[in-house]
C-alpha cells in the first residue's frame, strides 16, 4: 500500500531542519588558522565559533547552534590566562592596579580590537541585517566572537592551545602604557569603569553643532545604560566626546 505523501509545508519544514550549519572553504579555513595560529581537529567547533545568534531562526538552530555559550566560556577562559599573566608580570602591584588592567585587556573593545588584527569579521556567518551592523562604540560581533574562538580551541586542544592563541594575539608589549593615570584619556577611563562594574559600554551621540563654518563647536552627549548620561563641547568631536566622558566620569565617581 502506498504511503501518503507529507503535506508540502510539512516537507519544507523537514528541508529547513535539514540544513547544515555554515562553514568555511578550505582556503578560507586555511588563512584564518594560519593567522590565529592554530589548527581545528573537529572543524564544527570553529564552525560554531563563528556563527552569530542571528542565524538561529534561518536555521532553525538549537541552544547549542550559534557562539552563544561558546562565548560564555570563552570569557572565562581569557579571564584566568590575563589574571596569570598580569599577576606573573606585576608581583608588586596591589589587588587594585591589577584589577583595572584586567578589565581593559578583557573587555569588549579590546576583544573587538584583537579579531580586527586578523579580519575575522570577514569569516563570521551572520544574516544580511547584522553584516554593516556595528556598535558606535566598538564591533561587538566580533569581540563575542574571538572569545567564542577562545573556547573553541580550548574545547579542541586544552588550556595550552588556548592560552597560547591569547598570547600571540594580545598585545602585552603595551601593558605599560596602559597603567592607570589619573590623566588618561576620559574616554579610556570610562571604558574601565564599564568594565569594572560589568555594565555596558558607553555611546557617544553628536547631537549638534553651533559657530561659524571655520570654527564649529560640537556638542556630544556620553551614556551608559542605567547610569545616567552627561553632555558637553568641544572644537572637534574627538575634544567633544572627551569632555563628555570627562563629564560623565565625575557623575559616577564623586570625589
Amino acid at each position: 500500500m502506498k504511503r501518503p505523501s507529507r503535506p508540502k509545508r510539512t516537507r519544507h519544514r523537514a528541508a529547513a531542519k535539514a540544513r547544515k550549519r555554515p562553514s568555511l572553504n578550505p582556503d578560507e579555513r586555511q588563512r584564518l588558522e594560519k593567522a590565529i595560529g592554530y589548527r581545528f581537529k573537529d572543524e564544527d567547533l570553529l564552525s560554531s565559533a563563528l556563527t552569530h545568534p542571528s542565524l538561529i531562526d534561518e536555521f532553525h538552530g538549537a541552544v547549542g547552534f550559534s557562539n552563544q555559550r561558546l562565548e560564555f566560556l570563552g570569557d572565562r577562559v581569557l579571564g584566568l590566562v590575563m589574571a596569570e599573566v598580569l599577576i606573573n608580570k606585576y608581583p608588586k602591584e596591589r589587588e587594585g592596579f591589577l584589577t583595572k588592567l584586567f578589565h581593559h585587556l578583557v573587555s569588549g573593545p579590546t576583544c573587538a580590537d584583537v579579531g580586527h588584527q586578523f579580519g575575522l569579521r570577514d569569516y563570521l556567518f551572520m544574516d544580511a541585517s547584522m553584516q554593516s551592523n556595528k556598535s558606535s562604540h566598538y564591533d561587538k560581533a566580533v569581540a563575542d566572537a574571538v572569545e567564542a574562538l577562545i573556547a573553541a580551541i580550548y574545547h579542541d586542544g586544552g588550556l595550552d592551545a588556548a592560552e597560547r592563541f591569547i598570547k600571540k594575539c594580545w598585545i602585552f608589549e603595551t601593558l605599560a602604557k596602559d597603567q592607570p593615570d589619573s590623566n588618561a584619556n576620559p574616554k579610556t577611563r570610562l571604558s574601565d569603569w564599564c568594565g569594572a562594574h560589568q555594565t555596558a559600554y558607553a555611546v557617544y551621540e553628536t547631537i549638534g553643532t553651533s559657530g561659524p563654518d571655520h570654527a564649529p563647536i560640537f556638542t556630544v552627549k556620553a551614556s551608559i545604560e542605567g547610569h545616567g548620561e552627561a553632555t558637553a563641547k568641544g572644537g572637534n568631536k574627538a575634544e567633544a566626546e572627551r569632555a563628555a566622558a570627562d563629564a560623565l566620569l565625575k557623575q559616577l565617581e564623586p570625589s
